[in-house]
């Protein structure tokens, strides 16, 4: 079997030159080539069959041409005064052929209603108008006689037709636009159909359902007999977390139901209510521990608002994979950073174990999202820890 032998490697990589950064000239190779390969050796042989003119005359003269069919392509108001000079210049300083009834090289009318029709399309009407004046003056003074009735009427078409493509673009680009506004109107009409329809399916289900857990939890006590105090202070902490989701979702509900799009989807909870969640938390039983080092700082809004849910959402886990285990949560505010860490010990019941769900999906895309990193995992211990940082201030990059 036999074997290739692997590319060569070199120091320094061939690197092709960037078009942005080349000359305006340079960007188009194939235009430069046709003006020096093929217009100028026709201006330099056309020329003489015209105008009586030396060797060093013709090439100045033929590079004059050249120059006004190449500004053609970038430079429309350039051109037409350049053509326009030397159909004006020439008649006037070399002797013309008696035997040509046209007073110029035939390349060089070329290029003139070539720069007129150019001028006319291209560039503002009040740029344009001079052409429009200057150009037929010069084919009545220096065209063949038998043929300037057609070169007028030529000159007259060329700015009508190109004001009507003018017209036409514009109203192109008139209907793109109207386009583009009727299609962003419809997406808007989109969004806003199926936020109206999540935020009826909130109302009838989810909020319907919140609303019978706070009735049920607050009538308890009083449905049945001989609860221990434990008991009734379980369902006071299930009433109070129920009316804090029923509030969010009434919330919600008011962002889903707003015309604006957009609108501030952020929940409002932030750093500050995170004592409050975790006394929540024990009321409702958990044993965690809350630790805050470091100058506490207001975190900018993505950043508190992400906090705080990676935190609630960190104890949600805990107390479905791992019921009756400890948690620590810690908040370090660092130079640049909030540093989140939530640990929780191994759960005295059986539960199903900690997977990749949306929970922790959704506090990763939390963290990203202001710039931050999550990382989640088991402990040696059993348990399971979160740990997420997110930079205080938006990364420049």
């Amino acid at each position: 079997m036999t074997t290739r032998p692997p590319p060569p490697t070199y120091a320094h990589p061939v690197r092709l030159p960037n078009p942005a950064r080349l000359p305006r000239w340079a960007r188009s190779p194939l235009w430069v080539l046709i003006t020096l390969g093929a217009y100028l050796p026709l201006a330099l042989a056309g020329a003489p069959t015209v105008l009586k003119i030396d060797s060093v005359w013709l090439i100045g003269v033929a590079g004059a041409m050249a120059l006004a069919f190449w500004l053609l392509r970038g430079h429309p108001v350039a051109a037409w005064y350049t053509a326009a000079a030397l159909a004006l210049v020439l008649p006037n300083t070399f002797e013309v052929l008696d035997d040509d009834p046209w007073q110029w090289p035939p390349l060089l009318g070329f290029t003139l209603i070539a720069a007129y029709a150019n001028i006319s399309a291209r560039a503002p009407r009040r740029q344009a108008a001079w052409a429009w004046v200057i150009a037929p003056g010069l084919f009545w003074a220096y065209a063949n006689a038998d043929a300037r009735a057609g070169w007028i009427v030529l000159l007259v078409a060329i700015p009508i037709v190109a004001d009507v493509g003018r017209t036409l673009r514009r109203t192109r680009t008139a209907l793109g636009r109207e386009r583009e506004l009727t299609e962003a109107e419809k997406a808007r009409t989109a969004v806003l159909e199926e936020r109206a329809r999540i935020a009826r399916d909130l109302h009838d289900v989810v909020a319907h359902h919140m609303s019978m857990v706070v009735v049920q939890a607050e009538t308890a006590p009083y449905r049945l007999a001989g609860l221990s105090p434990e008991a009734t202070a379980d369902f006071a902490a299930i009433s109070t977390t129920a009316r804090e989701a029923l509030n969010e979702v009434r919330g919600l509900l008011g962002v889903l139901r707003s015309e604006e799009i957009s609108a501030d989807l952020r929940p409002q909870p932030g750093c500050d209510d995170l004592p409050e969640l975790i006394a929540g938390a024990v009321r409702a039983g958990a044993d965690v521990e809350f630790t805050r080092t470091g100058e506490p700082r207001k975190p900018r809004p993505g950043v508190d608002v992400g906090a705080y849910r990676i935190v609630q959402e960190s104890l949600a886990n805990a107390a479905r994979h791992a019921p009756g285990a400890s948690a620590r949560v810690t908040l370090a505010y660092t130079a640049d950073a909030l540093e989140i860490t939530v640990v929780n010990g191994k759960g005295a019941q059986q539960a199903e174990p900690h997977s990749a769900g949306h929970g922790l999906v959704g506090m990763t895309e939390r963290a990203t999202v202001v710039g931050g990193e999550l990382r989640a995992a088991p402990t040696p211990e059993g348990g399971f820890a979160v740990r997420a940082r997110l930079p205080l201030e938006p990364s420049e990059k």
